[in-house]
């Protein structure tokens, strides 16, 4: 039986742990410690498999980072009892994550009694997180539940609780802080820090994102990483989706060391897997992708460095690419750091991540108007010689603009969806008018009323779709990433269209109330005493509405402003409330 098919109590897996743990500060230590050393300690026969396995694994490891090359006999003559656990440690690839289904809300509150208020936040196949509320201690937290058919991985248990206990001591304020962890019935999870943002992916994808924003974010996850890698946690996955930005402008990195844990370090794993990391070799190290088992901390750093590039440019660094000046007006000098990152050789990148934030804060304090005029927040202009204390605070107050504004767009985009169902009821009711007036004017060609009644709604039905669908597009058109001064264009635009639409399919009422009781089979009021009143009454109301309602729109006074407003819609209005927000903060 393969010894991923054993299972160990948690004791048994923290021993091993420890028993692996300084085997490995050994190695670091410059020593050469043997397996057999290792193996002398007080455990049992089945700790003795796995622990062989695990030992197995990190003296290859640390082997082939001085350029040897172990051999899988070599283990077997030194171990010749134990070719179960040799042939374990030299295979690869064999576990695959199949499709993950994630627990229902009920089946988590049966397995985590202390959580309240669940609710599925995303899933795929690394898993599903979860936004809950921890009841003891009153605070929303994230619980990230891995896949089930990992408990039945011994070698899964023990990588868990070894990365685990090491992610659980990480405390960094630009690091997604790990509460708990640990194993419910057959389910493994973590419990973590709940960040009320966004992920990077969204900012990125929504083109809302300056250079000045990258340069903000990167000294954040510089120090994050330098952090983690002083402790000898690697990340292995860098990517916008494992970046968070916080509704107050707080950096942070997620699922530190979870690539670890699921095993998705090499490339044959990558490739012939399923969904679980599909995506990730974009920004993947080239060591990494060519399956190397001496991937150290430089490969966090070339990732950085695909994310830095594409935060600048929008694109990704792929086959020939250009360097980040010629995509966008920045500091020339950042093409030598955003560059440098991205070398092929982990040799000639940047050997820590200080570094690179160094030199990006000394280019940020000597820059003087280079940066891209798309930045959200005109503070002043940064001294030549600014202290590294105060690059910083001014790039997190551009983060926290950053997210500030993105959220008063979206207020504005939500302001207008109203509006938008609105149009899109009165397609639907233009169309029931052109269905009206269809069959009032095919069926009487030979009645000269029936036919003109049925002709004037079959016409004034495509005009109603066809404003509807005007107004529509012109909320299309809005691009919420561009300054406001545009937006407010954009919706003044928007207004204007929705106001002047407003005397053809409003007004025209006063008569066409006529034609529509004719096309229902009301002939009654094409009687002369019925209809000659009509009309007077009706043209009457049209003319006095629509000059009193044209008046309004072309004054110039505040009260017809108000009108205006009052006219165009609480969508609108509210709409332009957002944007006189946003500009007495002095967002652009």
């Amino acid at each position: 039986m393969s010894i991923r098919q054993k299972k160990l109590p948690i004791a048994s897996l923290e021993r091993i742990d420890d028993l692996c743990a300084e085997f490995e500060r050994k190695w670091q230590n410059g020593a050469r410690p043997t397996i057999e050393s290792s193996l002398a300690a007080d455990v049992s026969s089945m700790e003795r498999e796995v622990l062989l396995a695990e030992l197995i694994v990190l003296d290859i490891d640390y082997r082939r980072k001085r350029n040897e090359t172990p051999t899988k006999q070599e283990y077997v003559d030194r171990f010749p009892e134990c070719c179960t656990a040799i042939d374990d440690a030299f295979r690869e690839g064999e576990r695959r994550i199949g499709g993950f289904t994630p627990f229902s809300v009920g089946d988590l509150a049966e397995l985590f009694p202390g959580l309240e208020d669940i609710e599925l936040l995303g899933a795929g196949g690394m898993g599903a997180v979860y936004k809950a509320r921890q009841s003891g201690l009153d605070r929303l937290v994230a619980l990230k539940i891995l896949p089930e058919e990992l408990s039945h991985d011994i070698k899964f248990a023990l990588r868990f609780t070894r990365e685990a206990r090491t992610l659980a001591k990480l405390g960094h304020p630009n690091i997604v802080s790990v509460y708990e962890f640990g194993r419910v019935a057959e389910t493994y999870y973590f419990l973590m820090e709940y960040v009320d943002g966004s992920t990077l992916r969204d900012i990125v994808s929504a083109s809302r994102l300056s250079p000045q924003h990258a340069l903000a974010i990167v000294p954040h996850l510089c120090d994050a990483l330098q952090y983690a890698h002083d402790k000898g946690v690697v990340h292995r996955d860098i990517k916008p989706e494992n970046i968070l930005v916080a509704k107050d402008g707080t950096v942070k990195i997620a699922d530190f060391g979870l690539s670890r844990i699921l095993g998705n370090q090499g490339q044959q794993e990558l490739l012939t897997g399923t969904h679980q990391i599909m995506g990730t070799p974009r920004y993947m190290a080239p060591e990494q992708l060519e399956g190397s088992r001496g991937v150290d901390h430089r490969a966090d750093i070339y990732s950085l460095g695909v994310v830095f590039y594409e935060m600048l440019t929008g694109e990704l660094p792929i086959g020939r690419f250009a360097a980040p000046s010629k995509k966008v007006e920045i500091d020339v000098r950042l093409d030598e750091v955003v560059l440098r990152t991205l070398e092929k050789e982990p040799q000639s990148r940047y050997q820590r991540a200080s570094e690179i934030k160094s030199d990006v804060l000394s280019i940020t304090a000597t820059s003087e108007g280079s940066l891209d005029d798309t930045s959200i927040y005109e503070g002043k202009q940064a001294e030549k010689h600014e202290s590294e204390t105060a690059v910083l605070a001014r790039q997190e107050l551009a983060a926290r603009m950053l997210l500030i504004r993105r959220q008063l767009m979206d207020r504005v985009e939500n302001s207008l969806r109203p509006l938008f169902r609105g149009q899109i009821w009165q397609i639907l009711i233009g169309v029931a008018i052109i269905i009206l007036g269809v069959q009032c004017w095919t069926r009487n060609t030979q009645i000269p009323h029936r036919l003109a009644s049925g002709i004037i709604l079959h016409v004034y039905g495509v005009i109603v779709i066809s404003q509807a669908a005007l107004v529509c597009t012109r909320m299309r058109r809005i691009d919420y990433s561009k300054s406001v001064a545009d937006i407010r264009a954009k919706l003044e635009s928007l207004r204007s269209g929705y106001l002047q639409a407003g005397i053809i399919i409003g007004f025209v009422w006063w008569l066409m109330w006529i034609p529509v009781t004719v096309a229902v089979g009301f002939d009654a009021v094409m009687h002369p005493y019925s209809l000659y009143p009509s009309l007077v009454v009706g043209i009457s109301g049209f003319v006095v509405s629509v000059g009193l309602y044209w008046r309004v729109l072309n004054s110039a006074s505040s009260s017809a402003e108000d009108w205006r407003r009052k006219l165009s819609g609480e969508s609108i209005a509210n709409a332009s409330l957002v944007l006189d927000e946003i500009e007495r903060a002095q967002i652009h």
